[in-house]
């Protein structure tokens, strides 16, 4: 075992800043922050900031077959200003996640470590192994050039220190590893990386942070979040607050400090008791955007930092990220899978679980023209500008400077974020024989045949058949229960069932019946939220043969209909101007001015399939 204390404390002090690095005496020299008059948002060289973007899988550093000026180029060209960047602490292999062309997972010897390469060979994919005790030059070269280019390109970077290793393979692969390195540290489970036990790995985890943060002391575009989705994993709360902790020590002595950001779950969360440091708020998946109301009052910035698991089509993303921001929330991320290490440019057709490409960069651009569009720092959420004409099951949004200007929007893709469901009532086979009853889930399943659960995978995981074997007795009524819960990404719930004369089929509708015994099918109840306490509606399902995938089940009836409101508006007295504008294209599809009658403003919008925004400002002030 080298001596992995003393050869750290040396490096860090003797490398630190040994690489270019932006002036620090330059303009713009102070890096992003909170805005200080609504932290909500930020002040980015002197001018309020939203974040939106629709950027590459995190790889652009790490992957040295990654040409990353293409793909800023890219994000320059529709005004995009964040983008994601893994520091190759954690890396991926090709057959993860089922994404084509995956940034993160680097073919064979071009995988770039932030630690040194040794002489000795024997990491994963055949080339040398790594040296934890010694810090890449040429890493911190590539580091440095990225969040240049990217600098002049007006992107701000997001450095994310760590992921979780989700399965065994990544944990294979990885540098922590002792099986990849030449010093022995990381002989423990993969669940077990990122806690304050080992403390060789600690050691390590701890060197790193310190060198990644002074080598990036003077550059304005970036900030930190300590940990990518550190819910999975065995990723401690400890832990993230021990490196939030070595963040804020090493930057002490600096003339600036960087924002902290710390990823809280996947959906929503309310953060009661917040990591000291933490300016930022990181969230998943996180439609409908509850999380917003939910911790509004802490003060801080709170993002929609990752999308990019339902599907090619580009409604559900486009209408997500105009719900986060006019809810209020400060910035918005996609994964956008059209960029890959041979299309930089962002011209690849994704072959991933979600989309991407140039018309959703269009798309999610006027969103951020909108937003730009107002002095939004002096927004806040306010919903109850809406005083009335809103239809039942259209989702609204209202961000308002009461008497000066409003940011609305409309849209009728029902309630997409988590959701739960209980399937009640009985199941009667055809023959008296054991049977095996399947479920296909995405996320988690319960299943009880008569009373008995037989089925129990209640956790996060991409879509999977579980079975179990039950005895059923001809023309008997079994009873049968099935709950399933959804967290992000795509939705998918079946049950089925076989025998030995029975074929594998969905259990159909003529063999289920809801508890009132009457009629066919299973009674389903549908839920907000993955814990099956806020019950939105009850129907009768012919069986449970799902996949939502990008849509919801709260979808309103007809919602594929052309739509058009008469809203009245709650504003004080005076002439305003309104303008309808279509999300789709960012034209404005009609406008009008007129004068509010007493309090209230009416307004009539043109016809919209799936949605539409509304910008109103007082005119004459």
């Amino acid at each position: 075992m080298r001596n992995l204390s003393a050869r750290f404390g040396w490096l860090v002090v003797v490398c630190a800043g040994s690489l270019p690095a932006t002036d620090p005496d330059a303009p713009g020299s102070a890096p992003i922050a909170l805005h200080p008059q609504n932290p909500r948002y930020f002040l980015f060289r002197g001018q309020p900031t939203v974040l939106i973007s629709s950027a590459e899988h995190y790889g652009a550093v790490l992957n040295l077959d990654f040409d990353y000026l293409p793909y800023l180029d890219e994000l320059k060209a529709h005004r995009f200003n964040q983008t994601r960047c893994f520091s190759g602490t954690y890396r991926e292999i090709p057959e993860s996640f089922s994404i084509r062309g995956n940034t993160l997972a680097p073919l064979p010897g071009r995988y770039l470590a932030p630690w040194a390469r040794s002489d000795e060979p024997g990491y994963f994919d055949g080339s040398k192994k790594i040296d934890l005790s010694r810090f890449s030059d040429e890493y911190f070269r590539r580091l440095h050039d990225y969040l240049a280019r990217a600098g002049e390109r007006g992107v701000v970077v997001e450095y994310v220190l760590f992921c979780p290793l989700y399965e065994e393979q990544l944990w294979t692969a990885n540098a922590m590893n002792a099986a990849n390195n030449v010093n022995g540290v990381g002989k423990v489970p993969r669940d077990q990386v990122y806690t304050l036990e080992n403390k060789e790995l600690l050691e390590v985890q701890t060197a790193f942070v310190r060198k990644a943060v002074s080598e990036l002391r003077d550059v304005d575009n970036v900030y930190y979040e300590i940990c990518n989705e550190p819910y999975f994993g065995g990723v401690t709360l400890e832990w993230q607050r021990h490196i939030a902790r070595v963040i804020e020590e090493t930057e002490r002595g600096f003339p600036h400090r960087h924002l902290i950001a710390q990823n809280i779950a996947n959906g929503s969360a309310k953060v009661t008791d917040p990591t000291p440091g933490v300016s930022i708020l990181n969230f998943h998946y996180a439609n409908p955007p509850i999380t917003v109301a939910l911790n509004d009052g802490l003060r801080r910035a709170i993002i929609f930092d990752e999308s990019g698991f339902r599907g090619p089509n580009d409604v559900p993303y486009r209408t997500e990220a105009w719900e986060f921001l006019l809810a209020g929330g400060s910035g918005y991320s996609n994964l956008d899978y059209s960029f890959t290490p041979t299309t930089e440019d962002g011209t690849a057709v994704p072959n991933a679980p979600g989309g991407g490409g140039l018309a959703l960069r269009r798309q999610l651009a006027s969103l951020k023209r909108f937003i730009e569009s107002f002095d939004f720092v002096r927004l806040a959420p306010d919903p109850a500008v809406i005083a009335a004409g809103l239809p039942s099951g259209l989702n609204a949004y209202a961000l308002a400077e009461r008497g000066k200007a409003y940011a609305l929007y409309f849209d009728n893709e029902g309630f997409t974020g988590p959701f739960s469901v209980r399937w009640t009532g009985t199941l009667e086979p055809r023959f008296t024989e054991t049977y095996k009853v399947f479920t296909v889930s995405n996320d988690g399943v319960r299943l009880w045949i008569d009373d008995k659960l037989v089925i129990d995978d209640w956790n996060d995981h991409a879509a999977k058949e579980d079975s179990a074997e039950v005895a059923l007795v001809a023309g008997k009524r079994h009873a049968v229960k099935m709950e399933f819960y959804q967290n992000g990404g795509d939705a998918t719930a079946k049950l089925s069932w076989s025998s030995a004369s029975q074929a594998k089929e969905t259990i159909p509708a003529e063999r289920l019946r809801p508890a009132s015994g009457e009629g066919s099918g299973l009674l389903g109840e549908y839920f907000t939220g993955k814990d099956l306490g806020n019950r939105k509606m009850s129907r009768v399902d012919a069986g449970v043969d799902f996949a939502w995938k990008e849509t919801s089940p709260f979808r309103p009836q007809g919602a594929k209909a052309r739509t058009r409101l008469t809203l009245e508006l709650a504003v004080p007295a005076g002439k305003y101007r309104a303008e309808w504008i279509n999300p789709l294209t960012g034209a404005i599809d009609a406008s009008e001015e007129q004068s509010a009658a007493g309090d209230r403003l009416r307004i009539a919008s043109p016809e919209f399939d799936v949605d539409i925004a509304l910008r109103v400002k007082r005119q004459g002030d």
